[in-house]
């Protein structure tokens, strides 16, 4: 649910809950408190609570929430603390047609002593925000944004930063290439003047309001842009112990990850990777075998690169054999539970005579967390059908960060398909962001969700590809691949062509299985799109049937993408930049028969590179 969305006029539910205690004394005392949420701007009230004695226990109830929106408390706890959930159900008119969307939060109070506004977070373990719940007489939600003394210097940085990201979509969209080359130079334009402009911004914002929550968001966003901004080790160890102050005072649940991500900033800045010791080392030396194995590597991964940064290589190559045993075990872990379902096979067509093969393309990212659900269903599907039957094809973007399995080629087509389906944000409709997943051509399911939703997703994509698979076409296609060192030798022949206008053959280079674990924690990548050979373009098909041959250089596609991710880097630095996956193995060779007109894939096929590297 937006926050904007809370700052309306407030709506009466009275909910009773008892609360979980061990003494005879409310979590809180008898009276009205706004529950709001810290951020940039200020502070925003998310709804109204009230407690108060009923029958000589003390209770929790929801006084004050938006318009169509229902609010409810429960779980409330107070013998370690003051916890309880927040379940709001808001109500969306979408196109004439009403929208239900369910959230559950978990308020967690810090440690305080101040008796009228008690500090703590809201959300999951994970993704917790800034939260405080302040005493008020009030019996209704006045005021409902209280802007920070930061609000005026923090909207401009927002404002400026959001200026470049709207060029690059305009220009995405845009089919006029004289139009898109302007876009795309205003775009480069507005983005200088956000480097420079957002830097004094900010600073002004650490220096004058240092003691707000602005300050965290100010530092924290300075940090990202050191290398623009200059940003010496001495300001950054004072950056960094601003914003652990800052943090400190939620409580450990929303510090613990904010330093986590503090230090992961850090290291992945060139010159202030040793200053990521302050908020990782301590950390990193009060891990026990509690943790979660996810937890210890991440945490080890970052404090080994803070350790590089200092020069500390006695401990650097500790830690490197403690990470070792960790990966295999992490490894082991996800082939034992993902997919968390057992993915049903494809019982064949009903239709006997159906020829065509159904393409699946999937838009993702290795920092992309909406993705997990979208790249597990993916996977399930591989254990599900035959590459005769459905061809799956992975393609990573910088969405929402930099990732190194993202190449030109795979660029090149999210761009070929924006260009035919641009995303409108009124419906919600066109390819607009990650995930995306695309059958035949044509966008349809879109949307991810977490590790929970993934079954949810194999199955809605289940429900797509068995009808699209009892479609036939006169149109075959057929080819071999050959490896011998680096290079690839493809030959396809396509048949059975009645109206060659407008087709085009295209070969994709994939790579079957590529370790990668960025910031969704997704550890392996299935066939992951790693070049076109022949070019983003494709060959026009000009007859009924027609051969083609073409040549992918293994080694010139190393060193395209090695040339494309530092160029990359440059403007953007990737969270573990020496990180780079190349192997190489495994690979397929896909070609598929696509109408540029509307879309359409009308054939393809997958076949196995025969033959071996020179490396093999």
């Amino acid at each position: 649910m937006r926050l904007r969305a809370l700052l309306l006029s407030a709506a009466f539910i009275a909910v009773v809950v008892p609360i979980a205690r061990t003494e005879e004394k409310a979590a809180l005392p008898d009276g009205n408190w706004i529950l709001s949420v810290s951020g940039p701007i200020g502070d925003s009230a998310v709804c109204l609570l009230k407690t108060e004695m009923k029958d000589g226990k003390p209770t929790i109830s929801v006084v004050a929430a938006p318009p169509k929106v229902e609010a409810t408390v429960t779980g409330v706890k107070s013998d370690k603390g003051l916890t309880f959930t927040l379940k709001t159900v808001q109500t969306v008119d979408r196109n004439g047609k009403e929208q239900k969307f369910v959230n559950e939060r978990v308020f967690v109070a810090a440690p305080g002593k101040d008796p009228k506004v008690i500090f703590g977070s809201i959300g999951t373990d994970q993704f917790a925000s800034r939260a405080r719940l302040t005493a008020t007489e009030h019996e209704k939600l006045g005021t409902l944004l209280v802007r920070s003394p930061a609000a005026d210097s923090m909207t401009k940085v927002q404002t400026l930063n959001f200026r470049p990201v709207q060029l690059k979509n305009q220009a995405r969209q845009e089919k006029d290439a004289d139009k898109k080359k302007d876009l795309r130079a205003q775009a480069d334009e507005a983005q200088k003047e956000a480097d420079e402009k957002s830097q004094g911004l900010l600073r002004e914002v650490v220096a004058k309001h240092s003691d707000t929550p602005a300050a965290l968001d100010a530092a924290s966003a300075l940090l990202g842009l050191s290398a623009k901004a200059k940003v010496t080790p001495e300001e950054a160890t004072a950056l960094t112990k601003l914003i652990l102050k800052q943090a400190e005072q939620y409580g450990p649940r929303f510090a613990k990850p904010t330093t986590i991500r503090l230090a992961e900033t850090l290291v992945r800045q060139k010159g202030l990777e040793a200053v990521a010791l302050i908020p990782i080392e301590p950390i990193a030396k009060g891990l026990t075998e509690k943790d979660s194995l996810a937890f210890q590597f991440d945490t080890l991964n970052t404090y080994k690169s803070a350790l590089e940064g200092a020069g500390k290589t006695a401990e650097v190559k500790s830690v490197g054999a403690r990470l070792a045993k960790l990966d295999s075990a992490l490894d082991k872990e996800w082939g034992e539970t993902v997919p968390p379902f057992k993915p049903t096979a494809f019982a064949g067509r009903k239709d006997k005579e159906a020829t065509r093969v159904t393409v699946l393309e999937l838009f993702t990212g290795a920092q992309c967390g909406p993705c997990i659900a979208a790249d597990v269903a993916f996977d399930a599907l591989n254990k599900s059908y035959k590459s005769s039957d459905v061809i799956l094809l992975q393609y990573h973007m910088h969405i929402p960060g930099p990732d190194p399995l993202t190449n030109a080629d795979t660029v090149g087509r999210w761009d070929y398909y924006t260009e035919q389906y641009p995303y409108d944000p009124e419906t919600g409709t066109g390819v607009g962001g990650t995930p995306t997943t695309i059958f035949n051509g044509k966008p349809l399911a879109g949307g991810g969700g977490g590790m929970t939703n993934a079954q949810n997703k194999f199955n809605e994509y289940r429900k797509i590809l068995d009808p699209l698979l009892e479609k036939t076409t006169g149109v075959t296609i057929s080819g071999t691949a050959n490896r011998a060192g680096d290079k690839v030798s493809i030959a396809v022949e396509v048949k059975g062509v009645e109206k060659p206008e407008n087709l085009k053959l295209r070969f994709l280079l994939v790579e079957d299985t590529v370790k990668y674990v960025g910031g969704n924690k997704i550890r392996f990548h299935h066939h992951v799109v790693r070049a076109m050979p022949g070019g983003v373009d494709g060959i026009a098909v000009k007859e009924g049937s027609m051969q083609h041959t073409a040549t992918a250089d293994i080694g010139a596609v190393r060193k395209e993408l090695v040339k494309y991710l530092d160029e990359f880097a440059a403007k953007q630095p990737f969270p573990y930049p020496t990180i780079r996956p190349l192997d190489m193995k495994d690979l397929k060779v896909i070609a598929i028969v696509q109408n540029d007109k509307t879309r359409e894939i009308v054939q393809a096929v997958q076949v196995d590179v025969e033959g071996k590297s020179g490396g093999e």
